[in-house]
């Protein structure tokens, strides 16, 4: 497969996530759309349950892990908007995780990663943070604390998976089950909580639908390119998305300081264009 036909589809996968983050902050009731989600997740995936293999059992305890690291995931960002502005909290958490992995990755998971490579990562690491902390007024430490947190789930659950992938003989089968477990912990404590799916008029089901989508889409992806690209490779090309969350957050979501953003989001576009001409 074309490495740049992948980098295509990181960048598209970034654009998903960049809605599904603006749809979840835009609804009012996370929580909701979150279980309308998975709901999604498991309509699309069930019917399919007999035609994918099983993985093999080495795989199961990274598809389990995933799952659970998943639920905890997205309650984190449902509290962390509660907090803080999308244009706070996201970059945090995004940029948190991109410098974790970028650790961890060159430490423990690739050595190949190039002294370029690591220059591209630290400057979408910094865009990432100037963003968050340039168009923030007051700092608020319970979000600041939640966006990290949040940073160390997305950080722990992305090497998961992409381990998982590479060991895996078919990597679509490790997706497909992903997929379809990961968002069930979340639908479940959706339905017994009192604020998810039982308080009526407080989401839209179109907007829990599209999420669901672009959840898919968003994250499938990016597991799928792991495969051909180094795990820090992809995580950091993904988070052009916030160069495109934060334009919703202010066009759609009506937050300030968009001007503040312009600088920040060249510098991750300069680390996004580095990192491309370190795919090999």
């Amino acid at each position: 497969m074309s490495l740049n036909f992948v980098f295509l589809l990181i960048l598209f996968a970034a654009f998903c996530h960049a809605g599904w983050s603006t749809i979840v902050k835009k609804s009012g009731n996370g929580l909701a759309i979150m279980a309308i989600t998975s709901i999604i997740e498991i309509i699309i995936f069930l019917p399919l349950v007999f035609t994918v293999p099983l993985p093999s059992t080495n795989i199961w305890f990274f598809i389990f892990a995933t799952t659970i690291l998943h639920g905890f995931y997205r309650y984190s960002v449902i509290t962390s908007y509660k907090y803080g502005d999308l244009s706070f909290v996201y970059p945090i958490a995004r940029g948190g995780s991109v410098l974790i992995i970028g650790l961890i990755s060159l430490l423990i998971i690739e050595s190949n990663i190039s002294v370029l490579g690591v220059i591209g990562i630290l400057l979408i690491c910094f865009g990432l943070f100037m963003i968050s902390f340039l168009t923030t007024r007051k700092f608020n430490r319970v979000a600041f604390i939640i966006a990290i947190t949040t940073a160390s789930l997305i950080a722990t659950y992305t090497i998961l998976d992409g381990m998982a992938v590479r060991r895996s003989e078919n990597g679509f089968t490790f997706i497909y089950w992903m997929l379809l477990l990961n968002g069930i912990p979340m639908l479940v404590y959706a339905l017994l909580s009192k604020n998810g799916l039982r308080k009526k008029n407080s989401y839209n089901l179109i907007d829990g639908i599209v999420a669901g989508i672009l959840a898919i889409l968003g994250y499938g992806l990016v597991v799928w390119s792991m495969q051909f690209i180094e795990i820090a490779y992809v995580s950091s090309i993904r988070e052009v998305s916030i160069v495109l969350a934060t334009l919703l957050s202010f066009y759609l979501l009506k937050e300030k300081d968009a001007k503040k953003r312009v600088i920040p989001s060249i510098i991750i576009f300069i680390g996004v264009t580095i990192l491309y001409f370190q795919i090999k």
